[in-house]
């Protein structure tokens, strides 16, 4: 009878440590996670690595990570950015999630402001004008990782389409028009996976 319970305990040990090791591979490769995708336009690649600052209605100011390309040049060109991850520079990412009401609307927001800031420099550059072949491409589902939320590991992304226009001043109104969901949002059994990953495509 010792000799079972013995066997037991160190069944439920290994189990224990393979389901660490599990946990710990799967965090590893969320954090492996920053390889833009190619949805269409693949002799067009991105751009070295940039960031912006924007200050977020919830009162703090992150840092947003982006790439950029001009995708398809010629009549139908697309004027593409790839969401990164996103650094909180002061404040707390719950105090925003709160504000935002999750995870989507939050990424969201982060992604406004990009196309807002438009640090490529893509037109419209006349007051009056309007672009309809904006997009940008990101993860379909992101986590937080201490102060900075990051895309889960996938190799297909969320896809929006937004009208950008210009606007008295020189400001710009950014519209979103579609969006194309992958309908992937699973790195793991739903039990691990509910607690990291979250769905920001609409």
């Amino acid at each position: 009878m010792r000799t079972i319970k013995i066997f037991l305990k160190a069944v439920a040990g290994m189990a224990a440590i393979l389901l660490m090791w599990n946990v710990l591979g799967i965090q590893q490769s969320l954090a492996q996670s920053d390889t833009p995708c190619l949805p269409d336009c693949f002799n067009d690649q991105w751009s070295d690595l940039g960031s912006i600052e924007c200050q977020l209605d919830c009162g703090v100011t992150v840092r947003v990570y982006y790439r950029y390309r001009i995708a398809c040049p010629g009549p139908n060109e697309y004027y593409d950015y790839y969401l990164s991850h996103i650094e909180f520079m002061g404040g707390s990412p719950e105090q925003c999630l709160q504000y935002y009401g999750g995870m989507k609307n939050l990424i969201q927001a982060a992604t406004v402001c990009l196309l807002e800031v438009n640090p490529a420099e893509f037109p419209p550059k006349n007051e009056g004008d309007c672009e309809v072949n904006w997009r940008v491409m990101k993860g379909p589902c992101w986590y937080r990782s201490g102060n900075t939320l990051k895309p889960c590991a996938y190799e297909k992304c969320c896809l929006e389409w937004y009208q950008v226009c210009r606007v008295q001043g020189g400001k710009r109104v950014v519209t979103k028009m579609e969006t194309i969901d992958p309908g992937i949002c699973e790195v793991a059994p739903p039990e691990w996976n509910a607690p990291w990953c979250q769905p920001v495509c609409d």
